[in-house]
C-alpha cells in the first residue's frame, strides 16, 4: 500500500493528537516554508496541511501534480485561489462553516476585547513609561466603555461573542449583518445608523469580493469624531489609506487592529506599511500580528478538527 505524502507547513507545532492522525495517515514532513520554498516543495505531496502566511497562487498549484486535499485550520480561505483548487480536482478544508465547532473558540472575540481596552486606557504606552522608569498617570488618562454604543458589522459567531461582552461592559449594542440578528443578541440597525451612532465600530465579516474595502471613506466620514474602530477580521476589509486620512484628519478618534491589507505578501517585515508607520509615532494606532486566533487552546482545538476532517475526507473518497 502506498502510503500519503502530507506536508504540515503549520511546523512542528501543530497539536500532538493532531499530528497522530495525520500520521494514520500518511508519511508527514513538518516544516514552515515560506512563499518561495512553496513553489518548490508542494509538488511532492498528496496533502498540505496550509497556513497563514502562505498564498497558495493558481501558479503553485498547479505545480501540486499529486495534491488532492488543502486543509487549512482558519476561517479565511483568502490565502487560497479556490477557483484553481477546484478546476485542478483539490479539495479544500477550512474551518469555515464549521458553526458548532467554531463556537467553542472565542479567542478572536477576547483579543478584540483586549485591544479595544487596551485603546482607550493607553495602556501599552503607559506600561512602556513604567519599564523606562517613570511612574506617572497623568498623561494617560483614559475612556470608560459603560454606557457608550458599540456597533458590530458581522454579526455572526465572533461578532455575537463579541457583543455579549459589550453588554456585560454596560454597553449599549447594536449590530449590522445581512441576515437576521437574534433580538437574544442585540439590536439591529441599518449600517448607515450603526456607523453614525456608535462610539466604538467592530469588524466581524469575511473577506470577499463584496465585503473588500467594505468601510471606506464615505463610511469613515459617518463615524462620530470621537469613535474608535476595531478590525480582526482581514485587512481587505477596510481601505487603509481611507483610514490613514480619517485618523490624520481627525474624521475618528483612534484604531485598533489585529491585520493588515497584504499582509500574506509581505512576510514577517511589515515596516514599510503605511499604517504601521503611522503607528510609530501616533497613539491612537495600535497593530497587533494576526495573533487573534494564536491562543494555546485554539491551536490544539483546530489543528485536531482539521486533521479529523481530513481523514473523513480521504475515507469519502475511497
Amino acid at each position: 500500500m502506498i502510503r500519503l505524502k502530507i506536508l504540515c507547513t503549520i511546523g512542528k507545532g501543530f497539536a500532538p493528537e493532531g499530528k497522530r492522525i495525520l500520521e494514520s495517515l500518511g508519511s508527514v514532513a513538518y516544516a514552515t516554508p515560506n512563499q518561495k520554498q512553496i513553489t518548490g516543495m508542494i509538488g511532492k505531496y498528496d496533502i498540505v496541511v496550509a497556513q497563514l502566511g502562505i498564498t497558495f497562487t493558481a501558479d503553485i498549484l498547479k505545480r501540486a501534480k499529486n495534491l488532492k486535499i488543502l486543509a487549512t485550520p482558519a476561517t479565511g480561505t483568502d490565502h487560497i485561489d479556490l477557483v484553481a483548487a477546484k478546476a485542478l480536482g483539490i479539495t479544500v478544508l477550512s474551518l469555515k462553516h464549521e458553526i458548532p465547532f467554531l463556537r467553542t473558540i472565542p479567542s478572536t472575540a477576547e483579543h478584540t476585547w483586549g485591544l479595544l481596552l487596551a485603546l482607550l486606557r493607553h495602556i501599552v504606552p503607559a506600561a512602556n513609561d513604567v519599564i523606562g522608569g517613570m511612574w506617572n498617570g497623568k498623561p494617560f488618562a483614559g475612556t470608560e466603555l459603560k454606557g457608550k454604543t458599540l456597533g458590530v458589522i458581522g454579526v455572526g459567531r465572533l461578532g455575537t461573542i463579541v457583543a455579549g461582552y459589550g453588554k456585560a461592559f454596560g454597553l449599549d449594542v447594536i449590530g449590522c449583518d445581512i441576515k437576521k440578528i437574534p433580538k437574544s443578541v442585540c439590536r439591529q440597525v441599518s449600517m448607515d445608523i450603526l456607523l453614525r451612532t456608535s462610539d466604538i465600530v467592530s469588524l466581524h465579516v469575511h473577506l470577499t469580493e463584496k465585503t473588500k474595502n467594505l468601510i471606506g471613506g464615505a463610511e469613515l466620514k459617518k463615524m462620530k469624531p470621537s469613535a474608535v474602530l476595531l478590525n480582526t477580521s482581514r485587512g481587505g476589509i477596510l481601505d487603509q489609506d481611507a483610514l490613514l486620512r480619517a485618523l490624520k484628519s481627525k474624521t475618528i478618534t483612534g484604531y485598533a487592529g489585529d491585520v493588515l491589507a497584504g499582509e500574506m505578501q509581505f512576510g514577517t517585515d511589515c515596516s514599510k506599511h503605511p499604517l504601521v508607520r503611522y503607528a510609530k509615532t501616533h497613539g491612537n494606532v495600535l497593530l497587533t500580528p494576526h495573533i487573534g486566533g494564536r491562543t494555546y487552546e485554539a491551536r490544539m482545538k483546530t489543528d485536531v478538527f482539521i486533521a479529523a476532517r481530513m481523514k473523513e475526507a480521504l475515507s469519502s473518497k475511497k
